[in-house]
């Protein structure tokens, strides 16, 4: 049976959509702007043979969710058949290896001669002058390119609210990660794994597993979620900041998702893509940074409060303060020093910047104390945060400079 799929726009849906129907041999560019939008419609032509692609030389051209992962020059090929650009797709993507599917080089690309049905031997083929207008719109590895028999789109709460599951459920799996346990792995479906990948999953575990020993800490951002739906899957994917002891990557992160035999969603397949998408560090950063500001609020509040359980909740166990070395002799100096009536009367701190470092955050500001016994001082305080677990981020090292 066919696929023809319904295009739905929502805050999950892409910016930017390409779309092929392939019934119709027609190319749609859509923009996702509340409701979603049709911006261009123009003829192109696919495979000659008919139906979903299965095996090498088949002539058919694929169905489902693919993304566009590199432009490549044509002109050294025949300009009749090629043009002079091509952008590849990542076909076959994990789920289709998952099926055994095969085959390769399937791209968008130009044509030097007129364009006519059902003409090519599985690529997507379309006049240079529209190949140009999709150069100025492509973002690489991060625009989705919808393949179909033919299709729909319209607003539809059925398919709103699966695509706001995956994306809470992705968001739910970077946690996870994060944190660096056994839930991580819940989230996959083992044996479709082990096919798209090309390994076990016992394999893919045990790497994993190896990583969450060798790192100290791990961090994982990731961007709001875009979601789309396949044939018989769902893809979710999104700028992805991996960040960790002396170890820093970015890049886009797709995952694949089918139901199980419980029909509860989980991960079949996953790609990664080592890219420099723009804006995404400064994301990472603004977004750590705002949570952190809240955290050294609260910091300052149970300091002031000279409560010592919330104080040590805020530090790691072998965090160093000054010349002070472990949590349990911080909590004795504290100890000492308030029990002797010099607990804090006023603590201002301002002008907060944070930065991420190779161990880790670091959130500077300028810091004002005075305490009730009468001692009062000023300067610049240091805080390194590192990730606890949850939500937490717990003060590795706090350093003190006094500017008078």
């Amino acid at each position: 049976m066919a696929w023809e799929p319904l295009i739905t726009g929502d805050s999950r849906a892409p910016e930017d959509l390409f779309v092929v129907d392939k019934k119709n041999q027609t190319f749609f560019v859509f923009s996702n702007k509340s409701p979603l939008r049709k911006e261009y419609k123009w003829e192109v032509t696919t495979g000659e043979g008919v139906g979903d692609k299965e095996v090498e030389g088949d002539l058919k051209t694929p169905e489902g969710i693919y993304f566009i992962e590199r432009q490549i020059d044509t002109r050294h090929l025949d300009r009749d058949l090629y043009g002079e650009m091509g952008l590849t797709l990542n076909y076959p993507n994990p789920v289709d290896r998952a099926k055994g599917k095969t085959g390769f080089g399937i791209w968008l690309h130009g044509r030097g001669k007129e364009v006519v049905p059902f003409d090519t031997e599985g690529c997507v083929a379309m006049d240079m002058k529209y190949m140009h207008r999709l150069e100025d719109m492509v973002q690489l590895q991060n625009t989705p390119v919808v393949i179909t028999s033919t299709m729909s789109w319209e607003e539809d709460e059925i398919e709103l609210e699966k695509s706001r599951k995956i994306a809470d459920l992705s968001l739910d799996w970077a946690a996870a990660w994060s944190d660096g346990t056994g839930e991580y792995f819940e989230f996959y479906l083992p044996d479709r794994f082990a096919r798209s990948s090309g390994k076990s999953f016992s394999s893919f575990k045990n790497h994993k597993q190896g990583l969450f020993n060798t790192y100290d800490w791990m961090d994982v951002y990731i961007e709001q979620p875009k979601v789309l739906a396949g044939p018989d899957y769902w893809v979710s994917y999104f700028g992805q900041v991996f960040n960790s002891s002396g170890f820093f990557s970015s890049g886009v992160k797709r995952l694949y998702w089918q139901k199980d035999e419980a029909g509860d969603l989980r991960i079949v397949g996953e790609e990664f893509r080592n890219y420099n998408k723009p804006g995404l560090k400064d994301s990472y950063i603004k977004d750590r940074g705002q949570r952190l500001k809240q955290v050294v609020e609260k910091w300052r509040q149970a300091w002031l409060e000279a409560d010592v359980d919330k104080y040590a909740s805020f530090y790691h166990p072998d965090a160093v303060q000054g010349n002070v070395r472990g949590l349990d002799s911080i909590l004795k100096d504290k100890k000492d020093l308030w029990e002797r009536g010099n607990e804090p009367a006023e603590i201002e701190i301002s002008d907060i910047e944070a930065h991420v470092g190779r161990d880790g955050f670091e959130v500077r500001f300028k810091q004002e104390y005075a305490s009730r016994s009468g001692y009062s001082d000023k300067g610049i305080k240091t805080l390194q945060f590192v990730p606890g677990s949850g939500d937490s981020w717990l003060i590795l090292r706090e350093d003190w400079r006094e500017t008078g």
